[in-house]
């Protein structure tokens, strides 16, 4: 992604020589001990939102608003209890128990549906409408003049069109009605974009983009969510990250931001961007078929998810 562009704007990350002191509340210790004590990696700690998880977990805690801890995109503890003190969050110790009873020991293996018998074919106009869920916006971020980042040979505008046109195809082979806000190389005002989503009514919002940043080494995937209503996406999002680690790309976090593709719309909305196209590596991956292809069963299998919960 580029900045100035209005869609998305460049990571920087925070910096601090401070080193970390355990001067939180009482009953409260820091998010990176709790992390340790769960032998889960702390991928991202700021004063409104932090992540850890490891290859089949991911722990989500938001201080504001109320306080909310997910493991696996599901609520666990009771609301409150998480307090902030300069950049770091702390958090309940009672909550590493019930964190521990629902975390994952390996991937789970689920069965393959029983076929059934074929249907009776029914009169044409009766299967018009086989969609169940939704409406569903996928939006492909940039196009026509806009670009969007452009790094190796590969542009942005073209890489998330891909992506955005398998997850919509996988959305709508399993019933779900997912609408586009572009399906060829189009320029589309962002404020456009929001407004198909409200004008259809929609039921989630997905922006996908690549990332950049000056430092060519930033790897890895971010999940950005509207800053304004954190808690009405929080859950989304959080089963978006579990579902894009399934993909090997390495979490950046879920952070709250203000780009008008989200604060815009009224749905749970999200902003994802899959990977570094400034990165020689993940630049590679973003332009493989095969990835692109896992990004959007990872998308498409957490859109599912919410919808179907």
């Amino acid at each position: 992604m580029t900045v100035g562009l209005g869609g998305c704007n460049l990571f920087a990350p925070k910096s601090s020589n401070a080193p970390e002191v355990a001067v939180g509340p009482a009953g409260t210790i820091a998010v990176s001990e709790m992390g340790g004590r769960l032998g889960l990696t702390v991928q991202q700690n700021s004063a409104h939102s932090a992540t850890m998880g490891n290859r089949f977990n991911s722990v989500v805690f938001f201080a504001d608003p109320g306080g909310l801890a997910y493991v696996n995109g599901r609520e666990v503890g009771e609301k409150g209890g998480l307090v902030v003190v300069g950049e770091m969050m702390y958090v309940p110790e009672s909550l590493e128990q019930e964190i521990r009873r629902a975390l994952q020991t390996r991937a789970r293996v689920v069965s393959p549906p029983k076929r059934s018998p074929p249907a009776k074919r029914s009169p044409p106009l009766a299967w018009t409408s086989q969609l169940k869920y939704g409406p569903v916006v996928i939006d492909a971020g940039h196009g026509g003049r806009d670009p969007g980042a452009s790094y190796y040979g590969y542009r942005e505008k073209d890489i998330v069109l891909d992506v955005a046109l398998m997850v919509s195809e996988i959305l709508r082979a399993s019933g779900i009605d997912a609408r586009m806000t572009r399906g060829t190389d189009t320029f589309i005002e962002l404020n456009d974009r929001a407004a198909l989503a409200r004008e259809v009514g929609a039921k989630l919002f997905v922006s996908l983009h690549c990332d950049a940043a000056p430092n060519r080494r930033a790897r890895g995937f971010t999940i950005y969510a509207p800053r304004d209503r954190m808690r009405q996406a929080s859950s989304f999002a959080a089963a978006m990250e579990r579902s894009m680690l399934t993909t090997n790309m390495a979490s950046r976090g879920i952070r709250a931001a203000g780009f008008r593709v989200l604060v815009r719309t009224k749905c749970p909305a999200l902003l994802l961007e899959m990977g570094f196209l400034s990165n020689r590596y993940d630049a590679r991956l973003l332009a493989s078929k095969s990835y692109q292809r896992a990004v959007a069963r990872a998308a498409a299998d957490a859109v599912t998810a919410y919808l179907t919960k």
